[in-house]
Protein backbone atom coordinates (compact mmCIF):
# COMPACT_ATOMS: atom_id res chain seq x y z
CA UNK A 1 0.00 0.00 0.00
CA UNK A 2 1.24 3.48 -0.83
CA UNK A 3 2.42 5.85 1.90
CA UNK A 4 -0.02 8.54 0.74
CA UNK A 5 -3.58 7.29 0.76
CA UNK A 6 -5.55 8.15 -2.37
CA UNK A 7 -8.66 10.25 -1.90
CA UNK A 8 -11.85 8.24 -2.53
CA UNK A 9 -13.04 10.88 -5.02
CA UNK A 10 -9.80 10.50 -6.95
CA UNK A 11 -10.21 6.71 -6.95
CA UNK A 12 -13.71 7.01 -8.39
CA UNK A 13 -12.51 9.35 -11.14
CA UNK A 14 -9.62 6.97 -11.85
CA UNK A 15 -12.06 4.06 -12.15
CA UNK A 16 -14.23 5.98 -14.62
CA UNK A 17 -11.18 7.07 -16.59
CA UNK A 18 -9.82 3.53 -16.81
CA UNK A 19 -13.15 2.09 -17.94
CA UNK A 20 -13.57 4.91 -20.46
CA UNK A 21 -10.07 4.36 -21.84
CA UNK A 22 -10.85 0.68 -22.28
CA UNK A 23 -14.08 1.49 -24.09
CA UNK A 24 -12.30 3.91 -26.46
CA UNK A 25 -9.81 1.17 -27.24
CA UNK A 26 -12.62 -1.35 -27.78
CA UNK A 27 -14.25 1.11 -30.17
CA UNK A 28 -11.00 1.15 -32.14
CA UNK A 29 -10.49 4.86 -31.42
CA UNK A 30 -7.23 4.41 -29.51
CA UNK A 31 -4.54 1.76 -29.91
CA UNK A 32 -4.64 -1.40 -27.86
CA UNK A 33 -1.92 -0.86 -25.23
CA UNK A 34 -0.65 -4.42 -25.69
CA UNK A 35 -0.42 -4.46 -29.48
CA UNK A 36 -0.12 -0.77 -30.31
CA UNK A 37 -2.78 -1.27 -32.99
CA UNK A 38 -6.37 -0.06 -33.12
CA UNK A 39 -8.65 -3.08 -32.68
CA UNK A 40 -12.42 -2.85 -32.68
CA UNK A 41 -14.69 -5.01 -30.52
CA UNK A 42 -18.10 -3.34 -30.46
CA UNK A 43 -19.67 -6.01 -28.25
CA UNK A 44 -17.02 -5.46 -25.56
CA UNK A 45 -17.31 -1.67 -25.98
CA UNK A 46 -21.07 -1.88 -25.50
CA UNK A 47 -20.62 -3.91 -22.30
CA UNK A 48 -18.08 -1.44 -20.91
CA UNK A 49 -20.35 1.50 -21.73
CA UNK A 50 -23.25 -0.34 -20.05
CA UNK A 51 -21.09 -0.74 -16.93
CA UNK A 52 -20.34 2.99 -16.91
CA UNK A 53 -24.03 3.77 -17.43
CA UNK A 54 -24.94 1.49 -14.54
CA UNK A 55 -22.45 3.37 -12.35
CA UNK A 56 -24.10 6.61 -13.43
CA UNK A 57 -27.58 5.44 -12.40
CA UNK A 58 -26.50 3.65 -9.22
CA UNK A 59 -24.50 6.62 -7.95
CA UNK A 60 -27.05 9.31 -8.85
CA UNK A 61 -27.20 11.92 -6.10
CA UNK A 62 -24.04 10.59 -4.42
CA UNK A 63 -21.35 12.17 -6.60
CA UNK A 64 -19.79 15.57 -6.42
CA UNK A 65 -20.10 17.85 -9.46
CA UNK A 66 -16.76 16.86 -10.95
CA UNK A 67 -17.39 13.11 -10.58
CA UNK A 68 -20.87 13.43 -12.05
CA UNK A 69 -19.59 15.45 -15.01
CA UNK A 70 -16.71 13.06 -15.75
CA UNK A 71 -19.02 10.05 -15.60
CA UNK A 72 -22.00 11.51 -17.48
CA UNK A 73 -19.79 13.07 -20.19
CA UNK A 74 -17.94 9.77 -20.65
CA UNK A 75 -21.16 7.79 -21.01
CA UNK A 76 -22.64 10.29 -23.47
CA UNK A 77 -19.54 10.54 -25.66
CA UNK A 78 -18.90 6.79 -25.68
CA UNK A 79 -22.53 5.93 -26.40
CA UNK A 80 -22.59 8.36 -29.34
CA UNK A 81 -19.36 6.92 -30.73
CA UNK A 82 -20.70 3.37 -30.37
CA UNK A 83 -23.87 4.27 -32.27
CA UNK A 84 -21.80 5.88 -35.02
CA UNK A 85 -19.58 2.80 -35.30
CA UNK A 86 -22.61 0.50 -35.39
CA UNK A 87 -24.04 2.58 -38.22
CA UNK A 88 -20.76 2.26 -40.11
CA UNK A 89 -19.57 5.85 -39.84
Amino acid sequence: MANNPINKNELFTLLVTQLSSGAWSQLGKTPNPLTGKAEQNLEAASMTIDILETLLFKTAGNLNRTEDKVLSDSVRELRLSLIQEQQGR
